[in-house]
């Protein structure tokens, strides 16, 4: 934004001869031009959320040409009768309008079947284990039966119980009031927060070899993404961390946001392949690895560049993006290994020219005011360019290499369900408390990601068994 002219400037300008009140009506107009670029922000050319906009946009998703609904082809799913109901209740008349009562022995026309699929209602059941002791009638030794190994008290809750709330709270993200009303009110359970809270402790620990296992495996694969976000605790907004890849997901809790929560985390500072992420500085501090940006952020942005500014290098630099992301995945679904080298020629020319067009349609940032302290603001075009020109390589390294990422939405995706529970909780009682959900978080998105049984995974933990092995 231009600097307020005052009054000695009015003199000094005036002095020279120049027209101030043209510098007053540009002074305004780059005033107003900014307020308007601030209003058009929205989630499709921005990093705003969806839930900022004024306005509903459309969808920004290239269509495809097909109708709506199921395709030709489609294999679809409905309803079926089951060959071997559980229950089978057969209704016979009672009686004739001619006062006939029919005893099943008469002559059978038809038989028609409906079934209802339905839930029993919960209930909840307890079972008894009897240690018996006998006295040996040879050696006078007493033996007794043993309990299974999971039965360690008088009474307790069984695996299936613990299984059930960690799947409420962790995955359905239910919160400690209403995890206790369900149970209350739907199983006759009077269970306590505290006692939800040592369970939940006790599950926690239970899975530090897993949560080992993750990160030891995202810290060996070939490719991982990263992404961070503000969460909540104790009052005030601190940071969430997460790292991972398709088959494996690690979320951290810091307080900081920089580099010193990832180096706690433990994995980047080991990790050797390729971090894909959104240009946040911290991760370029970390030089082991190669680095991967993310075009979905490039694309919002040169969306926005576009509304604002309405660059022609914008334009056709977003076209490069959005066609050589298309040629890509078709080179893939075809079964090849990678482009030509003829292509790959062809498209790294034509970055380099939109970048030289870009240089010289996008203005310079305006030369800095004596006795002004700090850089003149270069505005996000020129921010942009920069980035897309500085680092090339690392934007558009998925066109010749087929194993790089073109964007960072897994890691988003996996930023965003963790977002959902702050919204429902709003945030949480500690920093110890918002570390174990991440821990548990972690395990059960990687159990999603391998397509397991979520339920039963965390249930296995429970009876000493777990999906994933170390196999360091």
């Amino acid at each position: 934004m231009t600097e307020k002219i005052t009054k000695e400037d009015f003199n000094s300008i005036y002095k020279k001869g120049v027209d101030v009140t043209f510098l007053y009506v540009h002074e305004l107009q780059n005033k107003l031009t900014n307020a308007e670029i601030k209003l058009n922000k929205n989630s499709q050319n921005s990093s705003k959320p969806p839930s900022t906009d004024r306005k509903k946009r459309p969808n920004s998703r290239t269509k495809s040409g097909k109708s709506s609904g199921g395709q030709l082809g489609h294999k679809g799913s409905t309803l079926k009768l089951n060959a071997e109901p559980n229950i089978t209740i057969t209704l016979e008349p009672e009686n004739c309008s001619c006062g006939h009562v029919f005893k099943g022995s008469e002559v059978l026309i038809n038989e028609e079947r409906r079934q209802e699929i339905d839930i029993p209602k919960p209930v909840t059941i307890t079972t008894e284990f009897r240690s018996l002791s006998y006295l040996c009638p040879v050696c006078g030794e007493i033996h007794s039966g043993a309990f299974p190994a999971n039965i360690n008290a008088p009474i307790q809750y069984g695996s299936n119980l613990k299984a059930y709330l960690i799947y409420l709270m962790n995955y359905q993200l239910l919160p400690y009031k209403r995890t206790v009303d369900l149970l209350a009110n739907l199983h006759n359970l009077p269970i306590s927060e505290g006692t939800i809270e040592n369970i939940l402790r006790d599950f926690s620990y239970r899975i530090d070899e897993p949560v080992e296992i993750i990160k030891q495996s995202i810290i060996d694969s070939e490719n991982a993404h990263a992404d961070e976000s503000g969460l909540r605790s104790e009052g005030k907004r601190q940071w969430l961390h997460v790292i991972g890849n398709e088959q494996y997901t690690y979320y951290y809790f810091h307080a900081s946001r920089g580099k010193n929560a990832v180096d706690e985390a433990g994995i980047l500072p080991y990790f050797k392949g390729t971090l894909c992420h959104d240009f946040w500085t911290t991760y370029f501090k970390f030089d082991e690895c190669e680095h991967s940006l993310c075009n979905a952020h490039h694309l919002r942005e040169l969306q926005g560049i576009i509304d604002d500014y309405g660059y022609s290098w914008a334009k056709k630099m977003k076209s490069f993006l959005e066609e050589t992301y298309q040629l890509v995945k078709d080179a893939k679904d075809n079964g090849n290994k990678h482009l030509s080298e003829a292509i790959c020629y062809e498209l790294n020319k034509r970055y380099d020219e939109i970048i030289r067009h870009a240089f010289i349609e996008t203005p310079p940032p305006p030369l800095k005011k004596e006795g002004k302290r700090g850089r003149p603001a270069k505005g996000k075009a020129l921010c942009l360019l920069n980035r897309l020109n500085n680092y090339k390589e690392a934007v558009i390294d998925y066109i010749f290499d087929f194993n790089k990422p073109f964007d960072n939405n897994l890691a988003e995706r996996d930023v965003r369900m963790m977002k959902v529970k702050q919204k429902i909780s709003g945030t949480f009682r500690s920093n110890k408390g918002a570390q174990r959900f991440c821990e548990i978080r972690s395990f059960i998105s990687t159990a999603i990601k391998q397509k397991q049984n979520i339920f039963d995974s965390i249930n296995n933990i429970f009876l000493g068994e777990s999906f994933l092995e170390n196999t360091t």
